[in-house]
């Protein structure tokens, strides 16, 4: 029966012309009891999906037959207003639909709702009023009935399960409906799983600070209590080694003694364990985690932890911004620089950087972000007063930072060396292993060859998917693609024109771990890359295993470049860093300064000094020579004039499009389109392109990309979506293919 009340409901659904809110009638069960952010299920074609209650809708839309909601998400609370409002701004800022951008709120445990124990509601449905409600049911809906009846018998409460041996596996409909209706309360298995039920952590008691640190921490106390509107975010710059997880820990204690909660974001899982172990030595259990590495219950139950309220901090890779806390004043981003803060599918592209700031402005929260390497946006606003710049210039207890040397790898050729390995860099690897003390390899490769290529023709061993050469792994013994993970056998003869004058060629972290073996047979080496850390807890095994010193070397890539903190490291070498450094990318020698000098910062942390031996093709670069010398400064005057020269970003917003499909000439067509649809529609900024992407093929899909630049992002964004709305479609020269936008990309491969 209808109450009458309307509702607005955004339906998880992201289908073209479905980015609005469907106007619901509220049933007499749920009249009154909606609550703005909660979670309901509605039939939307054919199906029942889940929604997210906006408010109340003032009137029906004309000419449409409502249909009513059908009942609460069980054991799911309202999302917090603010966060709500995120969303709607996220969608907004990176061209997405509401809908797509309400999925980040919402984990998939919970849309999927794995019931395990039944409930009678008690404040809709007393067990001595059941009888009542089975009699009207008995003539309509006899299975329902008999599902409460049995309820009432076996006291109210029951396993699903059990449910389901007793009654029939047919009884699953009628209880979807009971849950929906209200009449039953879904729960979940009673022993929490926990992702620290295995580890235990003894507390630590806060270091002393070195004057530094109480200097950048009273100027986040006094952002802390500034009024909202007078709050600065706050930029730590400080060196590898200076103390920036004890700033975090100490702001956060500060934000618990105002009563606040606090998110702490980390870009690696590699960097979680460590950085876990910190915060549960100084907040014990008062601390929730959110990364991908746990199960998928360990998520969701934790998730449920944060939103009941029973811990005041989160640590977590970048879904963690959209924790769903209420209260928060603190919001941190350690290693702020990282590109893996940025979403890239599916959409919305977000950048949680961004979104963090948004989210600070929205809740009246600060914002902390961290970096040794702070990208050059971050930098340029702190330069020009929109962030506020803390400096920490020097390493805890004074310790020196090390010595970088680079090693021209031409000269190693000249010289006859044609080994992976510098002359240098084995002398550095004799005194370290022979001193007993540890080192870190890096290398921004994985697998054994990079590459497979004919001397006879010259041709690369490619994927039959992607635009990209195939990766020797010798472990397995088989070419890999790293974009789509096609696999195939090596061949004995070449593809193209027959010839067996194959070679292998490159190098990656695979390569690396054998060559060590070979030089050095009874050294104990460890690898760190995507091949070995599938498995759950792989991450942290290694990284144990490193710090009790049960390995001497470690080899990786860039998951070992930041944040790992281990005194017994005093040689880290740098096998190639020219990897980065030749991408068709404009952040390419940012990026190669950032992992040169955040590698480079994992020596010498302890009370022996450290070194670094950096090999390159390219030592006169001005990259690598700011880096040699850690030299930040140097490095961000020469690369924000080129930045300001080419009106790249911060001088300028990026809008991204690439257009993807199985039929080239179909996409060509489309990419033509987009360009006329903008260039004829009043987009007001620069156009550049179409053009086929530097990864021309992936994953069986040719792509052409456009890159739109203007000063103001909200105002492109919002040109876009008119020119295209205006389109109505029309652009497409095929239906299968595809347009993805990406709004100010860290990178446009």
């Amino acid at each position: 029966m209808e109450s009458g009340e309307l509702a607005q409901v955004a339906v998880d659904v992201t289908a073209e012309g479905t980015d609005k809110l469907f106007t619901y009638l509220v049933p007499r069960s749920l009249a009154g009891r909606l609550t703005p952010g909660q979670w309901v299920r509605v039939p939307f074609g054919g199906r029942r999906l889940v929604g997210l209650y906006v408010g109340p809708a003032e009137r029906p839309p004309e000419g449409v037959a409502l249909k009513e909601i059908a009942g609460l998400l069980p054991d799911i609370p309202p999302i917090p207003a603010p966060l709500v409002q995120l969303a709607r701004w996220t969608a907004d800022r990176y061209l997405s639909t509401f809908p797509a951008a309400l999925r980040l709120l919402l984990p998939t445990e919970a849309r999927r709702q794995e019931v395990r124990t039944l409930t009678i509601t008690n404040y809709r449905l007393n067990v001595d009023d059941v009888e009542a409600l089975v009699s009207e049911l008995r003539r309509r809906a006899p299975r329902q009935a008999e599902l409460l009846a049995y309820m009432a018998r076996v006291g109210g409460e029951a396993e699903r399960a059990q449910v389901l041996a007793d009654l029939g596996e047919s009884i699953a409909g009628p209880i979807r409906v009971a849950l929906e209706k209200g009449w039953l309360t879904a729960g979940r298995v009673a022993r929490r799983r926990d992702p620290f039920a295995d580890e235990h952590v003894e507390p630590a008691p806060p270091p002393v600070l070195t004057p530094e640190q109480e200097q950048a921490l009273a100027s986040i106390r006094q952002e802390l209590i500034a009024p909202p509107a007078f709050r600065q975010p706050v930029l730590v710059h400080g060196v590898t080694g200076s103390g920036k997880t004890e700033l975090y820990l100490r702001a956060i204690a500060l934000v618990r003694e105002m009563g606040k909660n606090a998110i702490c974001l980390v870009p690696e899982i590699s960097l979680t364990p460590q950085m876990i172990q910190r915060f549960r030595a100084r907040f014990g259990g008062d601390v929730a985690v959110l990364h991908s590495a746990l199960s998928a219950g360990e998520r969701f139950d934790e998730w449920q932890r944060i939103r009941r309220g029973e811990v005041s901090i989160v640590v977590g890779a970048r879904s963690a911004v959209f924790a769903p806390f209420e209260n928060v004043g603190l919001i941190i981003i350690d290693e702020e620089h990282e590109q893996s803060y940025k979403q890239e599918a599916p959409p919305p592209a977000y950048h949680a950087r961004e979104v963090a700031a948004e989210r600070a402005r929205l809740e009246g929260a600060l914002l902390v972000l961290g970096s040794a390497t702070p990208a050059l946006e971050s930098f340029h606003l702190a330069q020009t007063g929109v962030y506020r710049l803390v400096s920490l210039g020097h390493r805890i207890d004074n310790r020196p930072l090390p010595p970088v040397t680079l090693v021209d790898m031409r000269e190693e050729l000249r010289a006859g060396n044609r080994s992976i390995f510098s002359r240098a860099l084995v002398e550095a690897l004799d005194q370290t292993l022979s001193a007993r003390e540890q080192a870190i390899l890096f290398l921004n490769r994985r697998g054994y060859n990079t590459f497979i290529m004919c001397r006879s023709c010259g041709g690369a061993i490619q994927c039959v998917h992607c635009a990209v050469a195939l990766t020797y792994h010798l472990g397995d013994d088989h070419l890999a693609c790293h974009y789509c993970g096609y696999t195939a056998p090596v061949p004995s003869v070449c593809p193209s024109c027959g010839s067996d004058k194959i070679r292998h060629l490159g190098a990656g972290t695979e390569r690396v771990e054998q060559e060590l073996q070979r030089l050095y047979p009874h050294v104990r080496v460890a690898r760190m890359d995507v091949d070995t850390t599938r498995r759950k807890g792989a991450h942290a095994a290694i990284l144990k295993r490193f710090a009790d010193h049960e390995v001497d070397v470690l080899v990786g890539t860039q998951m070992i470049t930041k944040g790992l903190d281990f005194p017994g490291v005093t040689l880290v070498g740098v096998v190639l860093a020219d990897t980065s450094l030749n991408l068709p990318d404009f952040r390419a020698a940012e990026r190669t300064f950032q992992l040169v000098t955040q590698v480079a910062g994992r020596a010498g942390r302890g009370d022996r000094p450290g070194r670094v031996i950096v090999q390159t093709y390219q030592p006169d670069h001005a990259a690598l020579q700011a880096a040699a010398e850690h030299d930040y400064h140097r490095f961000f005057a020469e690369e924000i004039r080129f930045r300001q020269e080419l009106d790249y970003p911060p001088f300028a917003h990026m809008i991204h499009l690439v257009i993807s499909g199985e039929d080239e000439a179909a996409v060509a067509a489309t990419a033509q389109n987009v360009h006329r649809v903008l260039a004829e529609g009043g987009f007001g900024g620069q156009i550049l392109g179409p053009a086929p992407a530097p990864l021309a093929k992936l994953r069986g899909k040719y792509r052409y990309h456009l890159v739109l630049k203007g000063p103001d992002v909200r105002a492109m964004a919002a040109e876009v979506k008119a020119c295209f709305a205006a389109a109505r479609g029309k652009w497409r020269a095929s239906r299968s293919v595809s347009l993805s936008v990406d709004v100010d990309p860290v990178s446009i491969l």
